[in-house]
């Protein structure tokens, strides 16, 4: 019996995560950025200094990925790097005032653009997708904890 995509969860929020990506996406490509660069930059701009590293682990994007869109962002002069005072094998990375000024003008932006997709649903619906959306993400670091997406767990035969 074949998979059936319309109803399989996994799926249709791959197809919504990316559907969603695209219509946000016509704001910063708009501005030059790549989605890798602009995850990055807003990234950045969130915690106003942030290590390569935790980006990775605060976006779970890929580290080439991140590495990439931060050589591109720095040779557009929008990310300043530096040695941590703190610990100096770590790099600390955040906007310069062109990135920041950019960064400032793209929010408002894709803010709007996040009105214009989530007016289909009631302000409950809102607040429900959100909770929902921060409870799977929840459970799937633990899920990652305790290595199941490593397979450790994953026993056909106990189906």
């Amino acid at each position: 019996m074949p998979l059936n995509l319309n109803t399989f969860f996994p799926y249709q929020f791959s197809v919504l995560a990316q559907q969603v990506t695209e219509f946000i996406a016509q704001i910063y490509e708009k501005f030059g950025l790549s989605k890798m660069e602009w995850r990055v930059l807003a990234t950045i701009g969130y915690h106003c200094e942030i290590s390569a590293r935790d980006i990775c682990k605060f976006t779970h994007l890929d580290k080439m990925q991140v590495s990439r869109a931060i050589n591109k962002l720095i040779q557009s002069e929008l990310l300043l790097q530096q040695i941590s005072l703190e610990d100096r094998r770590k790099n600390l990375l955040s906007l310069t005032a062109k990135g920041g000024e950019l960064y400032q003008e793209i929010i408002p932006l894709v803010k709007n653009k996040e009105q214009l997709l989530l007016e289909g649903l009631t302000a409950q619906e809102c607040e429900q997708l959100k909770m929902l959306t921060v409870k799977l993400s929840a459970q799937l670091e633990v899920f990652s904890n305790k290595n199941f997406l490593k397979g450790s767990h994953n026993d056909a035969s106990k189906c």
